[in-house]
């Protein structure tokens, strides 16, 4: 006879395993200070890619639109404006992606702990019978 709880069981496993389960293994197969250091890289690297061209795009605007005044234009002070910004950007995506990634690292690990923990239910399962 067929047990219900194991086919109950092997049911929510496999669910597991064909939509949650191939993003938190992958996840998992890093170390976490590895998993958030190289996304939070990522995420800085493609904020700094976005900074530039929203910068680029004022600093043509503001630089375009002063021809006339061309030796009067502050490039020092543009700039230090511009390097202030892209700072505390740097350090406010820093953060936060830090807390993101961290907490999505911690929550794929409980899942894969509880996945496993299951499995170890499903082969007692099988070495009951």
């Amino acid at each position: 006879m067929v047990n219900e709880k194991k086919i109950i069981l092997m049911t929510k496993l496999a669910s597991y395993e064909k939509n949650q389960g191939k993003k938190d293994l992958e996840i998992t197969q890093r170390l976490k200070n590895d998993y958030i250091s190289y996304n939070g890289f990522v995420t800085c690297v493609l904020v700094t890619i976005a900074l530039i061209i929203i910068l680029g795009a004022d600093f043509a605007v503001a630089f375009l639109g002063n021809m006339a005044t061309f030796t009067d234009f502050d490039f020092v002070g543009v700039g230090i404006n511009y390097l202030a910004i892209w700072v505390f950007t740097m350090v406010v995506y820093a953060f936060v992606s830090g807390r993101i990634y961290r907490n999505e690292y911690n929550d794929a690990y409980m899942r894969v702990k509880e996945y496993e923990k299951e499995l170890k239910a499903l082969e007692q399962f099988s070495k009951s019978k």
